[in-house]
């Protein structure tokens, strides 16, 4: 089900009821909505480089992929969100099915800057919590829900600026970091390090020396282990076929996901399963 709001749509605004807020005696920051949907992006689905007017949050609820803001590559997964400013270029790759909440929005923000960039939902998903009620306002449309809606997009752009208090890492090592993510989420699909390089946006070496030098583990070696962890566990409390954890688990063919399993473990997946 797709969620539409629009302001131009819309003639119910009041500007005697534009909110304003007021962060530690600063000047006037204000903000209203220009639009807000929810929608699924499909697996593998592409959206090309554009770039909007307003302030633009994108949050993932659910899914995995790619969104290049400006000149930086960043991987997406669930309960994450970029901040993009107005005029920057963006697009986005989905690697899996995607549930996303798009909010185009205008902030008037003094001396405070709200940073570009990807997040992790901090304080027990208080910006999803925040979207939701945005959906809910717009849908029930009651006396006034074009000024309630402006007046969330202020706690929003709140939200949002308390971003500061995080600390953060290197930005070297938070793409190191979203690449193992992606490993994480995706360790059935077909995984190289030029793949991983090319999301991140740094070159074949330079990529798999940041990797190894944060998880001791170049990436393909990361890989694999995360692959026979998922088939022990396959092993171990299914009754899928041998063939089948092979593939589930992101072996090329049976010969040789047995080949290698009985490498590591120093038995075959059929006698491994035997002796759990």
């Amino acid at each position: 089900m797709v969620y539409f709001y629009h302001r131009s749509a819309y003639f119910l605004y009041d500007s005697a009821i534009y909110d304003i807020f007021q962060v530690e005696g600063s000047s006037a920051m204000n903000g209203h909505l220009d639009f807000l949907f929810r929608t699924t992006r499909p697996q593998n689905g592409m959206i090309h480089s554009h770039k909007h007017q307003c302030y633009e949050l994108v949050y993932y609820i659910q899914g995995s992929g790619s969104t290049r803001v400006g000149e930086h590559t960043h991987l997406f997964h669930n309960d994450t969100f970029t901040l993009i400013k107005p005029h920057t270029l963006h697009d986005e790759k989905h690697t899996t099915d995607s549930e996303v909440l798009f909010v185009g929005f205008q902030a008037e923000l003094g001396k405070y800057p709200l940073r570009e960039g990807l997040y992790v939902d901090q304080s027990e998903g208080a910006i999803l919590a925040l979207l939701q009620k945005m959906i809910i306002e717009m849908q029930n449309k009651r006396s006034f829900y074009t000024a309630k809606l402006n007046h969330l997009v202020g706690e929003l752009i709140i939200e949002l600026l308390r971003y500061d208090e995080f600390t953060t890492s290197e930005p070297s090592v938070d793409k190191v970091i979203y690449a193992k993510n992606y490993i994480d989420e995706n360790v059935s699909l077909k995984i190289s390090v030029d793949l991983l390089a090319d999301l991140v946006g740094y070159s074949y070496d330079r990529f798999r020396h940041l990797f190894k030098e944060e998880y001791g583990l170049s990436p393909m070696q990361y890989v694999m282990s995360k692959r026979f962890e998922l088939a022990k566990r396959l092993l171990k409390q299914t009754d899928l076929s041998i063939s089948a954890v092979s593939n589930e688990s992101g072996f090329s063919n049976d010969t040789q996901f047995c080949s290698l399993f009985k490498k590591e473990t120093g038995l075959s997946p059929r006698r491994y399963r035997l002796q759990q």
